[in-house]
């Protein structure tokens, strides 16, 4: 075997007539044996799965994901409201932001015109052609 340079012992991780259990009592020396063992074991191991003992996240890493879940949450509180309420939340945000009154966003009712005052002002049994020509 060794005439051919193949020799099975050592490509197997078997060094000679020790056991499994000789690198615990201290004899043997075994060591080929332990590391196939540990490569075994990196193998094994699924490379998704996290460590037992995982390292705290960096600060910017947890703000990241706060601010995400904070998104979230106001989203699904905005989807949750109707027309009018999104309406008023957004003024008043506007307002608390940029500064300024409510009454800035009131509309002025002075010159407001009801269905009876247009049908008042522009009442006329029989139109003429002239009439039509001032309208426009």
């Amino acid at each position: 075997m060794s005439q051919s340079g193949f020799n099975l012992l050592t490509v197997h991780g078997h060094g000679g007539y020790d056991s499994d259990f000789s690198d615990d009592e201290g004899g043997g020396g075994s060591s080929q044996r332990g590391q196939k063992r540990e490569y075994e074991n990196e193998l094994m191991q699924k490379p998704f799965k996290r460590a037992k003992h995982s390292k705290v996240a960096h600060r910017n890493v947890a703000a990241d994901e706060w601010d995400r879940e904070e998104a979230r949450n106001r989203r699904h509180h905005l989807i949750s409201m109707n027309a009018f309420d999104r309406h008023k939340k957004f003024v008043s945000d506007y307002v608390l932001y940029y500064g300024g009154k409510l009454e800035d966003f009131k509309r002025a009712t002075s010159s407001d015109k009801t269905d009876l005052d247009v049908v008042k002002e522009n009442h006329r049994f029989l139109w003429r052609d002239e009439d039509e020509e001032d309208m426009t």
